[in-house]
């Protein structure tokens, strides 16, 4: 049976992630054909199509969606471009591909997925950690019961490099210094683990937590200027999921690059690890599972989990060319779970909760 259909596809903004992770990831999958590709201004956006080897380039994303030969478009940019953007790809009646966070306000993101209702179109949202095949393989053994009933979660991440690096920032990344642009610590480092935590174990139900600005004060590297910062850097939380497991998880803006989450449960644990030094939404993970006996054991993800995607290598595109692989499917009409723009809704609320029990000091529901 041959393929259904190629999807041609536009991407607004291919440099900085675009170009690192977008485009790799498309190119290493037959079902998508990047057909054009939007940038701010004529030139850059030239250099791009030649750069990557597409055939069009435009400066206008209403311009290039409504093209006749594409069929999806993805919305690579800085986050505070999301919603304008999006709603001009959503109004040409395309499927769409968001980059996380969906936007910078919850409010935005409710707009955003009754938009994409109205329209009928397919969605996804860039939580890449739900792509990641060992993540998924994670999912099924705590379904099946590998480590009896999951009774905690733990998580300590150390990201000395996001969004500061000893109080430095480049010019790049100074947007993430302002909370009102939706990108720092909280929605981004914290975001992708809690949200992957949702996926494998239950859903948060109940939260609290602590969000601290550690660099108020930043310098910025390529013109020695100091600059301040509002958003937070340092991410506290504890929780309650949904089957009663225990939650505490901690972000921090130093310390030696790495992550460590576990899972425990009633009959072992899972310890999952970087494999490719790399945030946990971009690596492929270390999973050991450690018996009641003590008996630890390295779990290799079963190929059935890979087959989607061939050919590519560790690094930024890894996940995000799993997560095409799941809208691949969606497009074709076939009942698949991935991350859409509900999916990212449901991740803003829970961040409106820790930020409320953050400001107030009490636990907040989770609905």
């Amino acid at each position: 049976m041959g393929r259904e259909k190629t999807w041609g596809t536009g991407i607004v903004g291919a440099g900085g992630w675009g170009g690192l992770a977008h485009i790799p990831a498309l190119s290493a999958l037959e079902a998508y054909e990047l057909k054009a590709v939007t940038g701010t201004q004529i030139n850059s956006a030239r250099t791009a199509a030649e750069r990557h080897g597409i055939g069009s380039y435009y400066t206008n994303t209403s311009e290039m969606a409504v093209q006749p030969g594409i069929d999806v478009v993805v919305v690579a940019v800085k986050v505070p471009e999301h919603d304008h953007l999006l709603r001009e790809a959503l109004g040409a009646g395309k499927h769409v591909f968001s980059e996380w966070p969906l936007a910078r306000t919850t409010s935005e993101a409710e707009a955003l997925l009754e938009l994409a209702k109205e329209q009928g179109v397919q969605h996804v949202a860039g939580l890449q950690a739900r792509g990641n095949p060992t993540v998924r393989y994670i999912r099924d053994l705590i379904v099946q019961g590998d480590i009896g009933r999951v009774l905690a979660v733990n998580a300590i991440v150390t990201l000395p490099v996001f969004p500061t690096l000893n109080g430095t920032v480049d010019l790049a990344h100074v947007y993430l210094l302002d909370e009102a642009n939706g990108a720092d610590q909280l929605t981004i480092g914290a975001a992708h683990v809690l949200d992957a935590i949702e996926y494998m174990v239950a859903p948060f139900v109940e939260v609290s937590g602590t969000l601290d600005t550690q660099f108020p004060e930043v310098s910025v590297l390529e013109t020695g200027k100091t600059v301040t910062s509002n958003a937070p850097d340092h991410v506290l939380i504890s929780g309650k999921l949904a089957q009663n497991a225990l939650v505490s998880a901690q972000f921090v803006n130093a310390g030696a690059p790495g992550f460590t989450l576990r899972i425990i449960g009633s009959e072992g644990e899972m310890v999952i690890s970087p494999r490719d030094h790399l945030m946990f939404q971009m690596d492929r993970l270390k999973l050991q599972i450690v018996r009641a006996s003590g008996e630890a054991e390295i779990l290799e993800t079963p190929g059935e989990y890979t087959t989607k995607v061939q050919n590519i290598p560790p690094g930024p595109a890894h996940n995000v060319a799993h997560l095409y692989a799941l809208f691949e499917q969606r497009l074709n009409g076939e009942e698949v779970e991935l991350p859409d723009f509900i999916h990212a809704l449901r991740a803003h609320r829970l961040l409106d909760a820790i930020r409320c029990a953050a400001a107030s000091g009490t636990r907040q529901e989770v609905k």
